[in-house]
């Protein structure tokens, strides 16, 4: 559950929030929104594949090969270089007042310090109220997360216009040896793309929707990756 409220330098003057990342500060997650423009980052690290969502498809990277399991957390620290935006911006959140956006922040979340934790992690104001740098560098953040956002409903829109997606199953054998299977998935169905006129094509390059297609498609090979760090840590190792 969550429990987002409008963010106030009064009401939170002493809000502070912990950094790093460990089950402990809501890290243990299988996988996180992943947005077109970030797919040439992303798929170098993760397998970024499309789930059924209400309302359509929502593209994710994936963190693990079993539910709440992410095999990047590692000694406090994030394992890959890349992050996607959706995993850096907790505990905050982008709310709306009519057409008017606002910054929110969820309470509930294990984020946030505790008053009997003392001043561990970072402050969200100045005490003269102002806005810290930790706190600013977030709604860059949240603005940047927020524009890529809008351009979403239009490229999972031409994806299915153009049949792109279709369902996959993936098997994966873990350390014990027993067998995993990930289904409920969809990728960019490679055949059908390269079978698409030339027209299409160039519109798909146009609008700026053939780049993150190609790059979905090279980050399935990151699944070898996730099935080797799965056998390490079940061996004990990093």
């Amino acid at each position: 559950m969550t429990r987002p409220v409008l963010l106030d330098n009064v009401t939170h003057r002493h809000l502070r929030v912990h950094g790093g990342h460990s089950a402990a500060t809501g890290d243990a997650r299988q996988s996180a929104l992943a947005l077109p423009a970030e797919f040439r980052q992303l798929q170098a690290h993760y397998p970024i594949v499309f789930q059924l969502v209400e309302g359509g498809f929502q593209p994710i990277a994936l963190f693990g090969l079993e539910p709440d399991q992410n095999l990047f957390l590692k000694d406090g620290a994030w394992d890959a270089s890349v992050l996607p935006m959706a995993a850096q911006r907790d505990p905050f959140m982008i709310g709306h007042h009519g057409e008017q956006l606002q910054l929110h922040v969820d309470l509930d979340s294990p984020r946030i310090v505790r008053p009997e934790e003392g001043e561990v992690g970072s402050a969200v104001f100045m005490p003269h109220g102002g806005h810290s740098e930790y706190l600013d560098r977030m709604i860059g953040l949240l603005e940047h997360l927020h524009a890529q956002a809008q351009a979403l409903p239009a490229f999972i829109e031409v994806l299915m216009r153009h049949q792109l997606l279709e369902p996959f199953v993936l098997d994966v054998t873990l350390g014990d040896g027993a067998q995993a299977r990930l289904s409920g998935l969809h990728t960019v169905h490679e055949e059908r793309l390269a079978a698409l006129p030339g027209t299409v094509l160039e519109s798909l390059q146009r609008d700026g929707h053939l780049l993150p297609i190609y790059m979905q498609l090279a980050s399935l090979s990151r699944f070898e990756d996730l099935a080797a760090r799965h056998r390490r840590r079940h061996l004990g190792g990093v």
